[in-house]
């Protein structure tokens, strides 16, 4: 006959844990560990699975979209539900490892994971369900925005987002979320109307009875205080066509590249809203992109086009496709690559970077990786004053965004992409560029915290006081307790 189980200590204890976590609606998940942590795992189960650094699929799930980053983590677990997050927030508690979080895997600072930690893989958990009578979509966080357009073409309708087909839209979300359909819609996180998240002691929350939850989850970041499971968003009559432009002007110099930036801000200031467009300095190069979802291109429009094809020296046949097409068309790379790439600020208009502009288009233009200065437009209804107490997202006053971009094929050539970079970034912080896209972050960052957040960032601390006390959740630039 055994024993009671009252007389074994461990059962004991074990017992007790798990009414203490039954009683905060948190399962209770129990992981003996070995002396041996580098070599032993706890078991897995249909709701996660553990990988150690010698299993087969260990390179597979720990590799991230920049080849740059070589973090290893101690343990990856891959979730295949909101249930296997929970057990894998239990054994991070248990073993004191820090978690990073990867959905799709595209944080350009390698955010998404980690070294010596815990790696929580959520690339599994992706599926899209579209409700006909409410017209919502509801995903799960490792789905990416080129499956989510696909799956929603079929209803004829879609969410405000950008176009690289591997980013998962809850990373896109959660930082804010922008492309050739933000002046018309709004940012993505603008769509968003609930979440539920798994917090850094394992509690399930939901939006619907926790509304600070869903405004930190609006351009709040991710991977700062709890692990996004579920994201409903309203959706949007997908357009019939989407129209795109493209212009070359080649062999710059320095002046005649930022006499071109000077009249490409004046001329968006008309652009419509249906409209976007980026201004892509690559070397001595300029490319100007503009896109639209108009039936037929309004008169404004029409003038700007007539203003870019005037001294460009490579003109673009127009395309005018069905939208899901359009798209594609822009959907960008899917296998990993070297690179660092990085926010370069705000820009209220074209007197932010008129005196720095020179010396950058120098600097891209002597480099010896490929380097690429892209501002974009932004404007229009993100703008919305409405909007501003929704979202933890502080940047809406600006109209336009930079993207710095270092190109390599080399491991060898990481030192020389990073110190590129480091140089322009120095000088852009030194002329008074302050605000900072969080989904193109840079580790170098200084005084990320308001450049990022602004004047959102006390109440994000607050969030993370209150559900990720033990800084579980965390990386290099997530939010401090």
């Amino acid at each position: 006959m055994n024993p009671p189980a009252t007389t074994n200590p461990s059962r004991r204890r074990f017992l007790r844990n798990a009414l203490t976590l039954a009683a905060s609606s948190i399962p209770a998940f129990y992981f003996p560990l070995t002396a041996d942590a580098d070599t032993s795992a706890p078991a897995s189960s249909t709701n996660v699975r553990f990988l150690l650094r010698n299993d087969a699929d260990y390179a597979k799930h720990r590799q991230i979209f920049n080849k740059r980053i070589t973090a290893m983590p101690k343990i990856i677990a891959v979730c295949a539900n909101e249930t296997g997050v929970q057990a894998a927030i239990a054994y991070a508690q248990q073993a004191k490892l820090p978690i990073a979080v990867k959905s799709g895997g595209h944080s350009f600072e390698g955010f998404s994971t980690n070294d010596g930690g815990l790696m929580l893989d959520l690339s599994g958990m992706n599926k899209p369900k579209y409700d006909k009578t409410t017209k919502r979509l509801t995903i799960q966080p490792g789905a990416k925005l080129g499956k989510v357009y696909e799956y929603l073409h079929q209803y004829g309708r879609m969410i405000p987002a950008g176009s690289c087909a591997g980013v998962g839209v809850a990373g896109l979300t959660l930082g804010g979320g922008y492309g050739f359909f933000a002046r018309q819609l709004g940012l993505t996180c603008d769509s968003l109307q609930r979440v539920r998240m798994v917090d850094g002691k394992g509690k399930l929350h939901d939006s619907s009875t926790n509304p600070e939850l869903l405004w930190a989850c609006k351009g709040g970041g991710n991977g700062n205080f709890g692990i996004i499971t579920e994201l409903e968003f309203k959706t949007h009559p997908a357009p019939i066509h989407f129209s795109s432009h493209r212009y070359k002007y080649r062999n710059l110099t320095p002046t005649s590249a930022t006499q071109l930036a000077e009249r490409w801000f004046e001329w968006m200031k008309t652009l419509p809203n249906t409209a976007y467009s980026s201004w892509v300095l690559n070397g001595k190069h300029v490319t100007v992109i503009v896109t639209d979802t108009s039936s037929t291109p309004s008169a404004a429009l029409k003038a700007i086009l007539a203003k870019l094809k005037a001294g460009a020296t490579e003109v673009m046949t127009p395309r005018k496709d069905a939208f899901l097409r359009g798209i594609q068309r822009y959907k960008g790379g899917v296998e990993p690559m070297y690179f660092k790439n990085v926010s370069a600020g705000y820009y209220q208009g074209f007197s932010d970077i008129k005196a720095l502009l020179p010396t950058i288009c120098q600097q891209i233009g002597a480099a010896k990786l490929t380097t690429i200065l892209q501002i974009n437009t932004l404007g229009g209804a993100i703008n919305n004053p409405a909007l501003e107490t929704t979202a933890a997202y502080p940047h809406r006053a600006f109209g336009y965004l930079g993207e710095l971009q270092t190109y390599y094929d080399k491991a060898t050539q990481t030192k020389q992409a990073e110190q590129i970079v480091r140089d322009i970034q120095g000088k852009l912080t030194a002329s008074g560029i302050k605000a900072h896209y969080r989904n193109y972050p840079d580790a170098e960052l200084p005084n990320w915290e308001t450049a990022y957040y602004g004047k959102s960032y006390p109440r994000l601390q607050a969030l993370k006081r209150q559900f990720d006390p033990d800084n579980l959740i965390r990386h290099p630039q997530s939010v401090k307790l």
